[in-house]
């Protein structure tokens, strides 16, 4: 009897364990879909994801592998990339006119800062995004989007010019909270992130810019010097 009755428990723990994994991709699809659908619509730049895995019970999960592409007009193969973002998601709200977000933790991000007509690829992406902000939420997949916290860590900002050759600095991090909410478009928070993401890599791109043009201004001064040196 008591043979019997481990077997039983251990079938039915090992179908509540396919069935929860079964939940977390079909979780995981869904938000990978929706993310892919109206993304580019937001940001104007192609968009995509790797993976979403999300727990069917405590709304945990990862999105590995993102990608924001280039807006027109920029030659760069990706304006942002990240490895793996954590989120919590507040699973009863998938089904409601709100979806709830309590958490994205971004970490390490790389980003590809690229200067164009007009401005730079993130100033473009935002000034896309702030095109959707008070915009039905239905015109954006019927949804509206509140994240309770923001954070974007140990960012790199990459930068191609030919005054300055490739270089890479460092990407101010960034916190932020109580984005979006009822009645507004996901475009809301996402010109918020991408505001406060454009707005820390022009800053860390404009220093790296400065002490490139007083190291440029400190050798020509060098070698003038030593040519006057040589004359006398």
């Amino acid at each position: 009897m008591k043979k019997g009755l481990r077997a039983l428990f251990l079938l039915v723990l090992i179908l509540g364990l396919v069935a929860a994994g079964a939940a977390s991709l079909w979780l995981g699809r869904g938000v990978k879909l929706a993310v892919e659908r109206f993304g580019p619509g937001i940001v104007g730049a192609p968009v995509t994801v790797g993976a979403v895995v999300l727990a069917p019970f405590s709304g945990v999960g990862t999105i590995t592998n993102l990608e924001i592409g280039n807006p027109p007009g920029f030659k760069g193969p990706y304006a942002l990339r990240v490895g793996s973002i954590e989120v919590k998601i507040k699973l009863a709200t998938l089904a409601r006119e709100t979806v709830v977000v309590e958490r994205v933790v971004i970490k390490e991000p790389r980003i590809n800062y690229e200067l164009g007509p007009g401005g730079s690829n993130l100033a473009r992406l935002q000034k896309n995004a702030e095109g959707g902000k008070g915009k039905p939420a239905a015109s954006q997949g019927g949804k509206s989007l509140e994240i309770g916290l923001l954070s974007v860590t140990g960012g790199q900002v990459g930068l191609s010019a030919a005054a300055l050759g490739s270089a890479t600095v460092a990407l101010p991090d960034v916190r932020l909270s109580n984005l979006g909410g009822k009645g507004r478009s996901p475009a809301d928070a996402a010109a918020e992130v991408l505001s406060a993401i454009s707005g820390g890599a022009a800053k860390a791109v404009s220093n790296l810019g400065g002490k490139a043009l007083e190291t440029a201004a400190s050798e020509v001064l060098g070698r003038l010097g030593g040519m006057l040196k040589g004359k006398k």
